[in-house]
């Protein structure tokens, strides 16, 4: 089974890839913690900032789906992790511009955004997120063992088929279809959600049929 073979086939499956998981979760995840900075803001716990904070928030992701991309939006970006480094705004803020970055084709800026909410972001929930985002994009730079690495960062169990489908396509990237399959099976038997799991099935079958060709 071919992989993507050129470095401008791989930023374009990265790009669709991200079309289709990226832009939910970062909003329903904006969206929950409007949700408990709402009632927070009730209880009186830190009320100013977290609205000030929302806001900024709530402005970037205007700003991205208006298209409204340059200098303007990065701005936003740095002045919410310049002013509130320590809300989970200013990490989500990253994950919004990994993904303009990667709409964009700057592949190393992208990784930085989410080395950003890797190392600095301050809200726990959003590190496994960024952790599997950072992995394909460096992925697609063909920093394969960097990526690795990465996935083995990520405790949760519950992105254990997020991160064994993204070991296995980073595997078969390097040629190594057997750890692929392996990789495809553990995610597909994890119990926890995968991208895509007609996909992921398409994978294992496809490997299977392979190694079949390869035997015959």
């Amino acid at each position: 089974m071919a992989d993507f073979e050129t470095e401008e086939q791989q930023v374009e499956a990265l790009k669709r890839w991200w079309a289709e998981n990226g832009r939910a979760v970062v909003l329903g995840i904006g969206i929950g913690l409007a949700l408990i900075f709402g009632f927070r803001a009730w209880q009186g716990h830190k009320v100013s900032v977290a609205q000030d904070a929302s806001s900024a928030y709530t402005e970037i992701m205007v700003s991205l789906e208006r298209d409204d991309q340059g200098e303007q939006f990065l701005g936003l970006v740095k002045s919410i992790r310049d002013e509130h480094s320590d809300s989970p705004y200013a990490a989500l803020a990253s994950l919004a511009e990994a993904r303009f970055q990667v709409e964009n084709d700057q592949l190393p800026e992208a990784e930085t955004a989410l080395r950003w909410a890797v190392d600095k972001g301050d809200y726990a929930e959003i590190k496994p997120i960024a952790k599997l985002r950072l992995a394909r994009v460096l992925k697609a730079q063909d920093k394969h063992q960097d990526a690795l690495k990465v996935l083995d960062s990520v405790s949760s169990t519950a992105y254990t088929g997020h991160v064994e489908e993204i070991r296995g396509d980073i595997y078969l990237g390097l040629g190594e279809t057997s750890q692929a399959a392996s990789a495809y099976q553990r995610a597909r038997d994890s119990g926890s959600p995968t991208n895509s799991g007609a996909s992921l099935q398409m994978k294992i079958d496809d490997l299977a049929t392979d190694d079949l060709d390869d035997k015959s």
